[in-house]
């Protein structure tokens, strides 16, 4: 859907009354003010979802900046369409040392340097992938950085992406070295070399990183499985010596028009039931499970425990 419109009391310089009659929507409930000086019709912000409410927050700090801003971490991810835990609330941008920014107003003014050049996304400026990357995997728990730096090695281009533009962990690894602080390097890099380019969706990646921390054999990821047939699917994981595969089952499949290509919700249960009859005719078990699983250390253990998954190997510490 189109967001709406964003007024502003920019918009009319010369008419002295044009920001009251802002002002008094906004206090009559017809207006909801998102920024100083920034308005949305109040019907038409309530219809949007967090994502949308967001970006039309990003709309307008841009638009009330003095200079343009350079969105980083969190409101970079978002930009990028990176994975994030939850729709920020902050709006985050880089400054420079002495520029006298605060944060306040609903906008976090980190300072500290741009390395590399900044990224045009839209209207937007934003940081680079990989520094925007590093920075998540600094700022997040072990289990999110790995999500985010999964994604951001994955072969598929993202959304903003015309095509396909993976980094490589070398590229990442020469960044993190630039880092100010041996801690800093220590965290980034103990994320960057459990990341596996492989993965991409983030509940992919969380059941990854959960399974190390519960003790599972480490599976093979986006194993190719052959039936009679030919190619039957590529699977999430796979443990050989077991015959298990596992399937993380996200919602995305069935809803975002990536990953329906045209097809109906009612389409994709149908082929995802073809799908693994073709991989149970093979001799092989099928594990799946849900996000509210993959977020779930104890959950994924028994989940994983009752298919039989090995589980000897020494558990991850994060």
């Amino acid at each position: 859907m189109n967001l709406p419109a964003i007024q502003s009391a920019a918009d009319r310089p010369l008419d002295e009354e044009w920001p009251r009659r802002l002002a008094r929507g906004a206090r009559r409930g017809s207006l909801v003010r998102i920024r100083q000086g920034c308005y949305v019709d109040a019907i038409k912000w309530k219809a949007l979802d967090a994502n949308q409410q967001y970006r039309l927050t990003l709309r307008a700090v841009l638009r009330t900046s003095n200079t343009p801003p350079l969105f980083a971490e969190e409101s970079a991810a978002f930009l990028w369409g990176l994975p994030l835990p939850e729709t920020p609330t902050m709006v985050d941008t880089l400054v420079p040392r002495g520029s006298g920014r605060r944060t306040g107003n609903g906008v976090r003014r980190i300072v500290r340097p741009a390395v590399g050049p900044s990224v045009p996304i839209g209207s937007f400026m934003v940081t680079g992938k990989i520094q925007t990357a590093v920075e998540l995997a600094l700022r997040y728990d072990f289990p999110w950085g790995v999500a985010v730096m999964d994604r951001a090695l994955n072969a598929a281009r993202l959304p903003v992406e015309r095509r396909a533009d993976p980094v490589s962990k070398p590229e990442v690894a020469a960044y993190i070295e630039t880092l100010p602080t041996a801690r800093a390097r220590r965290k980034a890099t103990r994320v960057l070399d459990f990341a596996d380019g492989l993965g991409m969706l983030p509940g992919e990646s969380l059941s990854r990183v959960h399974m190390a921390a519960c003790g599972f054999e480490a599976p093979e990821l986006q194993y190719e499985v052959y039936d009679s047939e030919g190619h039957a699917a590529t699977v999430d994981f796979y443990w050989k010596a077991a015959g298990i595969v596992g399937e993380y089952d996200g919602l995305t499949k069935y809803l975002k028009p990536e990953y329906l290509r045209g097809r109906t919700a009612s389409q994709v249960v149908i082929d995802e039931k073809i799908r693994e009859d073709r991989i149970r005719s093979t001799g092989r078990h099928v594990v799946r499970w849900l996000w509210k699983t993959a977020v779930s250390p104890a959950a994924l253990e028994r989940c994983l425990r009752a298919a039989g998954v090995p589980q000897n190997a020494t558990p991850l510490v994060f």
